[in-house]
């Protein structure tokens, strides 16, 4: 017990540093949309963090100060957050004590842990703020997955708790699936205190503004303005590489298990950048890190991509560079334009999917392309019936569902839309989109109404009869 108050003491003094370290001038918003768009005020989380290795697991100390904004049309008499670490792990995140504006606050935490529903001491009306604080513990199983330890460190995806959403009237506590990304949040402001044990090198979203190096423990200050949520993963011994793109603007940060291995992830990544950046629209922040991992495939985060350790290997050079494009791709869809990833988890993923095979013909060739489409969607070509909708829930998705509908349907939709309105006018549409919804959600309606634009007729009729089941007969 000494040592876990001696752990909550340093932490606080660390609060005390980043909350006097990191200016204001930090939180600049990114370079804006062609159109213009403002930003809306934004939620700001403030986080003091201490990990520390407890045999073969982390265990995470960390205090939260969150200034939340009422964005709504309702008074709020209660704020409701999202506990991911418990629903990769039930109750493996700890809560010490909550307070509002100053004061204690009362607190109910759902059945399964991943729910903290707040009450206010006093309500925020429309276009009003409070300020929640809140104490808490983990220790990091070990998943293999993008929250938990894996065989190349520890990777803390949707690790810290964070705002649900309000919509409707009513907060969104809907029920966690395991299947797909069952993540959905809206645009905040970061800025994180983080000691570390020095073994460890880091990774994380945002732009590291200052750091303090000792002997057993290393001290980050880092700032991350304008992003859905903050992440980061630690990798000990690690290699480390960097490349650049938008000519010098953006610093690709790659860690892996050899030098080879990170020198590819980070000129792949950069390279990924600039493609994306020229077809659609500028990566707006300064940053981005790549780190492997041991989940097949890949994860995305603002600024921080994780990608399975064997992609980063020569050996499987076409498939890693399919891989971190994707992943690199959903910096745009998913990050910039969010998208709810719970309801329609296809908006994001189907469109990323194809992108990074859009990428991977630049990259590679087009025959190493086609090569590796055939490869990757030759099981849903030729064994899988298609019953569902490609703009169904995650709720609908269990099993091989998920893959063969949202990824290789939704690759193959996206090829019949680039056939029928042309490559000029696709990545058209995906400008307008991107401008449009800058920061914000997107929907549907605003991509067809996107795709309709460039091609210069409403393609509502076209997306029904191509996202219904029929078409893939």
């Amino acid at each position: 017990m000494e040592h876990r108050r001696k752990s909550i003491s340093t932490i606080l003094r660390l609060f005390a540093l980043a909350a006097a370290f990191i200016c204001a001038a930090a939180f600049a918003v990114p370079a804006a949309a062609e159109n213009g768009g403002e930003i809306p005020e934004r939620d700001l989380y403030e986080f003091s963090i201490q990990a520390m290795e407890e045999g073969r697991s982390l265990r995470v100390w960390g205090l939260m100060r969150l200034t939340y904004v009422n964005r709504s049309e309702d008074t709020l008499y209660s704020v409701v957050l999202r506990l991911h670490a418990n629903d990769a792990d039930a109750n493996c995140m700890g809560i010490g004590s909550v307070g509002a504006d100053g004061r204690s606050a009362a607190y109910m935490l759902s059945s399964d842990g991943g729910i903290l529903n707040i009450s206010l001491p006093s309500e925020i009306a429309p276009g009003e703020s409070t300020r929640l604080f809140m104490r808490f513990d983990m220790t990091l199983p070990e998943t293999g997955d993008r929250f938990g330890a894996n065989s190349t460190g520890y990777m803390l995806g949707n690790a810290l708790p964070i705002a649900a959403m309000y919509e409707n009237g009513a907060w969104r506590t809907e029920p966690y699936y395991s299947n797909g990304d069952s993540f959905y949040s809206r645009i905040a402001d970061y800025k994180v205190a983080m000691q570390i044990p020095a073994k460890f090198a880091l990774a994380h979203t945002g732009t590291r503004m200052s750091y303090d190096s000792g002997r057993a423990y290393e001290t980050y200050y880092i700032a991350a303005p304008s992003v859905r949520e903050f992440a980061f993963a630690l990798i000990p011994n690690a290699a480390a590489a960097e490349a650049t793109a938008r000519g010098g603007r953006v610093k690709v940060h790659a860690l892996g298990q050899s030098k080879a291995h990170a020198a590819f992830g980070a000129q792949c990544v950069a390279k990924a950048i600039d493609f994306f950046s020229e077809n659609i629209g500028e990566y707006p922040y300064s940053d981005i890190y790549v780190v492997p991992f041991d989940l097949n495939g890949g994860m995305e985060y603002p600024g921080l991509i994780m990608i399975n350790k064997a992609y980063f290997k020569s050996s499987k050079s076409t498939e890693g560079a399919l891989v971190m494009g994707h992943e690199t791709a959903h910096q745009w869809f998913y990050g910039v334009v969010g998208s709810d990833q719970v309801y329609s988890p296809w908006l994001d993923e189907s469109l990323v999917e194809y992108l990074g095979f859009d990428f991977l013909r630049q990259y590679a060739g087009s025959d190493a392309a086609d090569a590796l489409e055939r490869e990757r969607y030759y099981a849903m070509r030729n064994e899988y019936l298609r019953t569902k909708r490609l703009d169904v829930s995650l709720e609908e998705l269990s099993g091989a569902d998920y893959f063969f509908m949202v990824y290789a349907y939704g690759h193959d939709f996206y090829a019949k839309l680039v056939n029928e309105i042309g490559s000029g006018a696709f990545y058209e549409g995906l400008k307008t989109y991107y401008n449009a919804n800058y920061m914000g959600i997107g929907t549907k309606e605003k991509l067809i109404a996107a795709f309709s634009e460039a091609a210069g007729r409403d393609l509502t009729e076209w997306f029904e009869a191509n996202i219904a089941p029929e078409a893939a007969q």
